[in-house]
């Protein structure tokens, strides 16, 4: 199977393919997009499957090699890409595409149905709202209105580790996080793959259901994950807790009779401190179920919602959800990943 990179590229393709966030109106549009991302050598090998017409004399004709445009536009991403090793590169490429981008393409229907009112009757544009707000503001209001296909392109970034931000008035790429080689998914899914395959599968299902938008999805399988990780180390016969507090390096656990306790609070119910404001708090098994809980509650368990007279109450799990539990399922991976060099059974 394609890698997490591979597959997010050929998203990103799929989605410029659609030609609805990035027009290609004519043969200059992916002449400049290159260009200016210093990729002139591309658009020159590609030009045949990129520019819509084709030419004799004076006379404009369509270009039938332009239906291979999607297969263009992705060997060009992966040419650039170069399996994560020309990061510079391809962040000029990206930000040379998202710079073609119309700010009027990303919507549909009437722009002023969709702008709120200010307090004096109605903005007379998109540029005047943006103009009014903030930049943050501006930016929510992108994400919230715009087309699928652009936050989909922006999901799909993510998992590249870029974003987009809103500023003067235009929209730019940044960094999505100070990412390591370690937290790179497709090497955790490598690792996975080689040791815990039933995990890496699980894994790999919270990453395609966050880039397909899929919050409630994507947290369940983050659950699974969890669960699934620390199984691997518990006695038979425990539940998944036992293999958290095998692994747990906090103090004094490996003296609690069962893990329970400590999400009881009454691990410390039989020790005698000189403080009893200071005790032991298992800090690093807490955060690691408060995250199990985090999953659960708003993943499989999102409808099990309080009742108050007769009206149930249940938490909306929204996309930005779903990649904080992702991003925190990849730090315990990557903790666990490290804890096993000194880890002895």
């Amino acid at each position: 199977m394609d890698n997490f990179d591979e597959i997010a590229l050929s998203r990103i393709a799929t989605i410029i393919n659609k030609k609805r966030i990035v027009r290609t109106h004519n043969n200059a549009t992916w002449n400049r997009i290159l260009s200016n991302a210093g990729q002139s050598g591309l658009y020159e090998a590609y030009s045949s499957l990129l520019n819509p017409y084709s030419y004799n004399g004076s006379y404009q004709n369509e270009n039938h090699k332009f239906d291979e445009f999607y297969t263009a536009i992705k060997n060009i991403l992966k040419a650039v890409y170069s399996n994560g090793e020309n990061t510079d590169k391809f962040v000029i490429l990206i930000s040379s595409i998202v710079d073609e981008m119309d700010l009027m393409d990303l919507f549909d229907g009437d722009i002023n149905e969709l702008m709120p009112r200010r307090s004096r009757g109605y903005f007379d544009s998109l540029d005047d709202y943006f103009k009014d707000v903030s930049d943050e503001d501006g930016l929510k209001f992108i994400k919230e209105n715009a087309v699928t296909d652009f936050r989909e392109f922006l999901q799909n970034l993510h998992i590249l580790n870029q974003d987009i931000i809103f500023t003067k008035g235009k929209l730019q790429l940044k960094p999505f996080t100070e990412q390591s080689n370690t937290r790179n998914p497709s090497l955790l899914v490598d690792w996975l793959n080689d040791y815990y395959p039933e995990i890496g599968r699980a894994y790999k299902e919270a990453v395609e259901n966050y880039i397909n938008g899929q919050a409630v999805p994507c947290l369940s399988s983050c659950r699974n994950v969890i669960t699934g990780i620390f199984s691997e180390f518990k006695n038979d016969g425990n539940k998944w807790v036992k293999g958290l507090q095998n692994l747990s390096t906090d103090r004094n656990i490996e003296n609690v009779v069962t893990p329970n306790n400590i999400v009881q609070g009454s691990a410390n119910k039989n020790i005698v401190f000189d403080d009893q404001t200071k005790q032991f708090n298992y800090p690093r098994f807490t955060l690691f179920y408060d995250l199990y809980s985090f999953t659960s509650d708003l993943g499989a368990h999102n409808t099990e919602a309080p009742k108050i007279n007769g009206v149930l109450y249940p938490e909306t799990t929204t996309l930005n959800d779903a990649l904080l539990g992702l991003r925190m399922t990849e730090d315990v991976l990557i903790w666990v990943k490290e804890r096993l060099k000194t880890y002895s059974n």
